[in-house]
């Protein structure tokens, strides 16, 4: 598989778009390399601290997904030039820098581990 070097993947990375919502943390990726396909995901950790993937909303395209139920089976098409919203539900974070590390498994490259810093 091929591997993708980390200072591309932080690319992927919307910088300034994790937020508080009502409903949750949010931040956003952006597919800037290559049409991709998510076959799986891990959970998504802030500061350390991993989200359980039936907690993980991704929104694409309108439309919303529970990142636990995204699989071979069931995949998430990641288009070119497309945006990806994560929304960790009933999460809250303060003001402040904070690591976050979003790993995925994609069809095309295998496990990816996508790690920025943003702030709130």
């Amino acid at each position: 598989m091929p591997a993708i070097p980390a200072f591309l993947l932080k690319k992927l990375y919307v910088k300034q778009s994790l937020k508080n919502t009502p409903a949750g943390v949010e931040l956003e990726i952006k597919n800037t390399l290559a049409p991709g396909t998510i076959v799986g995901a891990a959970p998504v950790a802030i500061d350390g601290v991993a989200h359980p993937l039936a907690d993980t909303i991704v929104i694409s395209s309108g439309k919303e997904y529970v990142f636990a139920e995204v699989s071979k089976e069931n995949p998430l098409t990641f288009g070119i030039n497309t945006s990806i919203i994560i929304r960790l539900k009933g999460v809250q974070l303060e003001p402040g820098t904070h690591k976050i590390s979003i790993p995925v498994l994609t069809k095309e490259a295998g496990e990816l581990q996508i790690e920025v810093s943003d702030t709130i």
